[in-house]
């Protein structure tokens, strides 16, 4: 084997891309719910992502309720359930596995490579990892906002190879490149390598996809990289 683990990105990467307009109406079911202006919502709660991803604002009915606070208003105690609610409900559906990732990340593990995740993300992922499909076949599993880190910071890498006991240059990193991340597991001593949108469209994302490196079209193109 070429390597000994493989490291994933979640958002974009294991799952099929979600649409800007599938996020927008996600948002704006929330602010409806607490009865803030959409237009005023969103900037400020995407304003804030670097610190909801580390944990910073604390889960997201305290986030909630601390940008509506900001913008002038006091959600109710049920209104602020109610938004929980929607924004699991909704969050949910942003965890679509790709068609192909169970079964290469399977035939992975029966390869005998480490498996890594990381994820920049909130709260509700960690939460509810055990009920994603792919985390049985993920041995170290790393969230930013349980980590208090998020990429490209070079420790957040650290931990999924020092988890897997094993060097950076062991590594593949397979990511969407979102955060940076594709520059940053490269400075980490990975061999990192884009994986391209599920459906050929440009999704957004925090930052614009900087990476001249190598891409694939499909998770189940990693298999002859690793051999």
């Amino acid at each position: 084997m070429r390597y000994k683990a493989v490291v994933f990105d979640f958002f974009g990467t294991l799952t099929i891309a979600s649409s800007p307009e599938r996020r927008a109406a996600s948002l704006a079911e929330v602010a409806g719910a607490i009865g803030v202006p959409v237009g005023e919502f969103r900037p400020a709660w995407w304003e804030v992502w670097p610190e909801r991803c580390v944990g910073a604002m604390g889960d997201f009915p305290a986030a909630l309720a601390e940008i509506a606070r900001r913008l002038g208003h006091t959600p109710t105690a049920e209104q602020i359930a109610k938004a929980t609610e929607l924004r699991r409900a909704s969050e949910r559906t942003f965890r679509v596995m790709r068609p192909d990732a169970v079964d290469t990340i399977a035939t992975l593990r029966e390869w005998g490579l480490g498996t890594a995740l990381i994820s920049d993300c909130t709260d509700e992922l960690p939460d509810e990892w055990e009920t994603v499909p792919v985390a049985p076949y993920i041995q170290v599993p790393i969230f930013s906002y349980t980590a208090r880190l998020r990429k490209p910071d070079p420790r957040i890498y650290a931990l999924a190879f020092e988890g897997l006991g094993v060097q950076p240059s062991d590594c593949l990193y397979v990511g969407d490149g979102g955060s940076h991340e594709l520059p940053g597991a490269k400075a980490a001593g990975m061999t990192a390598v884009r994986v391209l949108d599920n459906d050929g469209v440009a999704h957004h994302r925090f930052e614009p996809v900087e990476w001249d490196g190598d891409e694939i079209e499909s998770l189940a193109d990693i298999l002859p990289l690793v051999r």
